[in-house]
């Protein structure tokens, strides 16, 4: 039996054992962190972020069934939905005049025909004024109301709707 010895050359012995360079991980620059919006302001007033003023709230929710009825305004369905006449995504607000208890049907019916739509935001218009969706803010900027008080608000709105119903009328 003979085993001789070989040496290896030290080039050899660490060929296994060396540090292999490892592949770097691509830089990722680094993104500076998103900043809060600061509030919007229109002549010294703070004015809320659309997605608070476009939700519904159980004061507006309870006005709008007062106003329109328990059960579906077009087929009389007692199982609803609270609809937005102009979408939020359109800056529809959360008031009453913007809102309308619809059927399942009828609701997602609102949302797919485009025609169906349209003729419930013109039946809003004819009842309530163009300005049915807006919100005291939306009045304030418009400089359709001199301040965004619930007074101010109500009082021009109500306005606007007896003006509608005495155009009806003739």
């Amino acid at each position: 039996m003979g085993l001789e010895f070989s040496p290896y050359s030290k080039e050899q012995q660490l060929a296994g054992h060396q540090k292999k360079e490892k592949d770097r991980p691509k830089f990722k620059p680094r993104r500076p962190k998103k900043q809060k919006r600061k509030a919007e302001t229109y002549k010294g007033r703070v004015i809320p972020k659309a997605k608070v003023r476009g939700e519904i709230s159980k004061k507006e929710y309870n006005r709008a069934i007062e106003a329109f009825g328990e059960c579906c305004v077009m087929c009389g369905d007692p199982r609803i939905e609270m609809h937005h006449v102009k979408y939020r995504s359109q800056q529809g607000r959360g008031g009453y005049r913007n809102l309308m208890p619809l059927c399942n049907d009828h609701h997602s019916d609102a949302h797919t025909n485009r025609k169906f739509a349209d003729m419930l935001r013109e039946q809003r218009a004819q009842q309530f004024g163009e300005w049915y969706w807006a919100d005291k803010f939306d009045l304030f900027k418009a400089g359709l109301i001199p301040n965004t008080t619930e007074k101010a608000f109500e009082t021009y709105m109500d306005e606007q709707e007896r003006m509608k119903r005495d155009q009806t009328r003739c």
